[in-house]
């Protein structure tokens, strides 16, 4: 399991994930491990995207996806597999995602690496996000899934790795928990350990505190994958 940050801090974490409104070259420089996402919300094109990809040459490509929005995803899909872009495509499932990806096979998009949008909203509860994963397992099996803006979660870690339902996810939390003044526990928690506003170097703190919960994160992730390996092997 590889558990990518949504960065925008120069930390020494090897695998990040940026958006068009916030890529730079600071960020990149930092990762040995890079998606650019197309960033929902995000006025660019597919045209720009592309462009994009050439200038900071991530690992992997997001194509421009759209909220809860089957048809313009799949047009946004078909329109960049004609562009010269760079990096490794994937291709953007909202929900859902069984439905979705369905209809890519109807219009001879079949066999790629695939992230699953659309849940990181309020709205979306844990039981629900899990519901769509599940649908999607059942027509995809094998295929390599990237959960998109999830992955902060207990509740959500815990299923998912303990059932190896995706091969990757990115988050925004550790920034966010650093941001805040606060480590994350070994249950994904906030606890404050730095006052919110102020102070001296509160910027070196906050990246100190940034690449500790992206590691942390990324170890629970990885504990709760062996507890599930361990339990297989002894049953």
């Amino acid at each position: 399991m590889k558990v990518f940050v949504a960065s925008n801090m120069p930390t020494d974490y090897p695998w990040k994930l940026q958006k068009p409104s916030t890529v730079s070259d600071r960020i990149r420089e930092t990762a040995s491990e890079y998606i650019l996402d197309s960033g929902i919300g995000d006025d660019v094109t597919t045209a720009e995207l592309t462009e994009l990809s050439r200038q900071y040459e991530p690992d992997y490509l997001v194509a421009k996806d759209e909220l809860n929005e089957h048809g313009t995803t799949i047009e946004n899909t078909v329109e960049i597999l004609d562009h010269d872009y760079c990096g490794e495509l994937l291709v953007p499932l909202q929900p859902p995602y069984d439905e979705h990806y369905r209809k890519l096979e109807a219009v001879g998009v079949t066999d790629k690496k695939y992230v699953l949008g659309g849940m990181a909203v309020r709205e979306v509860d844990t039981a629900t996000q899990l519901r769509w994963i599940n649908e999607f397992r059942e027509v995809a099996p094998d295929a390599y899934a990237h959960g998109l803006g999830v992955g902060g979660g207990i509740k959500f870690v815990e299923a998912c790795a303990r059932n190896d339902l995706l091969q990757s996810v990115d988050c925004a939390t550790p920034e966010m928990a650093a941001i805040n003044g606060a480590v994350l526990d070994t249950r994904l928690r906030q606890q404050e350990v730095m006052a919110f506003n102020g102070g001296t170097g509160r910027s070196k703190r906050s990246y100190a505190l940034a690449e500790f919960n992206s590691w942390n994160l990324h170890d629970v992730w990885t504990n709760e994958e062996q507890m599930a390996h361990n339990l297989t092997s002894y049953a």
